[in-house]
């Protein structure tokens, strides 16, 4: 199971990346990527996690938002 913001998905795949290619990720203020992806583009087959929401009815409607602020963290 994963487990976001109190929602959690049973029997979702989940993988750890320890290299990442190029210098986007070197100065990176973030934990990570949570693959949000369309299935045709996942690794492996692997069901996206939204996908997941979505087959076990956790979220009302397949809609996501991704909020940046400008004011640095926190």
């Amino acid at each position: 199971s994963l487990q976001v913001e109190g929602l959690t998905v049973s029997s979702q795949q989940f993988a750890e990346s320890i290299s990442e290619p190029g210098k986007a990720f070197l100065d990176a203020e973030f934990d990570g990527i949570l693959g949000l992806a369309y299935p045709s583009l996942a690794v492996d087959g692997v069901t996206p996690f939204f996908d997941n929401l979505m087959a076990q009815n956790l979220v009302e409607l397949p809609i996501f938002s991704v909020y940046m602020s400008s004011y640095g963290h926190g």
